[in-house]
């Protein structure tokens, strides 16, 4: 059942939002900071991130989602028990993924089950140097080639590559998703009480409340009021032509110069 959001007094020339989807205990995300050796990177690789789950009831394999820096990337949720996702990148990089789970899915068309239309499976490499990806015989690797003697043979080693380095930033965050009746330009009024927003507890003292949009990007946003006694929470946020956003709690607030007030 839709829930309506209240208006408040003070914010006369505010649009009133309309809480249509979403849920009222959040959903998650995990960043994940992967470093690569100087010599993988621009190749591709395929990853695989153990997540930081709440409740592994979060995990569905249509609503495991990863961008980074904005940008999806093909994957697929690869076990629930433990957590773990299947992410390929094309041309590696030194970043920080963004997984998210528990909600909506904007991008379906990137989810890349072995066996669907949408699986996305390759090998690239530009045989520089021996990367551990290939078990071979009577074959050598230089000079951007690839040399397999007679009787020899060069095939995909079936392990997880250890010239692979990772070092994880994984923390479990908690998200609100909050769908509106339209996408909006400009700032729209938002009241939460412990009804609509289960998890209003886990707020801090609300400069741990920031927004962000499905790609990751900072909202424009300020926290009017929070009574934690009585579980209210008024908010302001700048959609910017989103019809969904997140709305982040209960930890470091990354999105600080955001804040309008």
């Amino acid at each position: 059942m839709p829930i309506v959001l209240v208006l408040l007094v003070l914010l006369g020339g505010l649009v009133l939002a309309l809480l249509v989807a979403g849920q009222g205990a959040g959903v998650e995300f995990n960043a994940v900071s992967v470093v690569v050796p100087g010599e993988l990177l621009g190749s591709f690789q395929s990853f695989l991130f153990p997540l930081n789950v709440s409740d592994t009831g979060l995990l569905g394999e249509g609503n495991v989602y990863v961008v980074v820096q904005g940008v999806p990337r093909f994957s697929y949720l690869f076990s629930k028990n433990p957590p773990l996702v299947a992410v390929f990148e094309p041309s590696v990089f030194n970043a920080v993924y963004e997984v998210w789970y528990g909600g909506g899915n904007p991008y379906s068309s990137y989810i890349s089950v072995p066996g669907t239309s949408s699986s996305y499976w390759l090998v690239y490499d530009d045989f520089d140097y021996y990367t551990g990806f290939w078990v071979s015989r009577n074959a050598s690797i230089a000079g951007s080639r690839a040399y397999v003697d007679p009787g020899g043979y060069l095939v995909l080693d079936a392990r997880y590559s250890p010239a692979t380095m990772h070092s994880w930033l994984v923390h479990g965050r908690r998200a609100l998703v909050i769908g509106l009746q339209q996408s909006y330009d400009g700032f729209i009024a938002l009241v939460f009480t412990a009804e609509n927003f289960t998890d209003i507890s886990l707020v801090q003292d609300g400069s741990d409340v920031f927004f962000l949009d499905h790609t990751g990007a900072c909202l424009y946003y300020s926290v009017l009021y929070l009574d934690k006694t009585q579980g209210v929470l008024y908010v302001v946020v700048n959609p910017n032509n989103n019809a969904i956003v997140y709305m982040l709690y209960g930890g470091e607030n990354t999105c600080r110069d955001y804040r309008v007030i």
